[in-house]
């Protein structure tokens, strides 16, 4: 019997192990060139460039730019996310700045203060609602957008 294809919809099974972190209960200022994916469990301020995954941690606080693949936040950004291809604000995570990335998923109880840009005009935005403590991955479903008078010329 051939094996069943099992497909990684979570953000943290795409990628490879987590191989910087700034622990909590550590502050650093400075800049973040990081060819692997970067944990923030602690405070950052600066700028990251990172060329796979940027994870806030619940307790994470960064107040800076981010330049990422992909990145996750749980915790607080302050600062702008300048380009992604895919973004996922978590519950309770806190999003202070504007964000440009080609996907995002928002979740429930999560708090966004500036502009969303999405550069493909067939991007849409999903919301998902976390099952903790369930072997399951979370259930993601499309945003209902309306459309602005621009659009419905089209």
């Amino acid at each position: 019997m051939p094996k069943r294809e099992v497909k990684k919809r979570r953000l943290e099974d795409k990628i490879g192990p987590i191989e910087s972190v700034i622990a909590s209960n550590t502050k650093f200022k400075g800049k973040i060139n990081a060819q692997d994916s970067v944990l923030i469990s602690g405070k950052f301020h600066g700028d990251i460039q990172c060329e796979q995954l940027v994870k806030i941690d619940p307790e994470g606080k960064i107040k800076g730019t981010i330049n990422s693949i992909y990145i996750i936040i749980e915790g607080e950004l302050k600062g702008d996310i300048q380009s992604a291809e895919h973004v996922e604000i978590r519950q309770g995570g806190r999003v202070i700045g504007n964000i440009n990335t080609a996907e995002i998923a928002i979740a429930e109880g999560c708090f966004i203060q500036g502009e969303i840009k999405m550069p493909d005009r067939e991007s849409k935005a999903l919301s998902f609602v976390e099952k903790r403590g369930s072997e399951e991955p979370e259930d993601i479903q499309e945003e209902q957008q309306e459309e602005t008078p621009e659009e419905q010329e089209d």
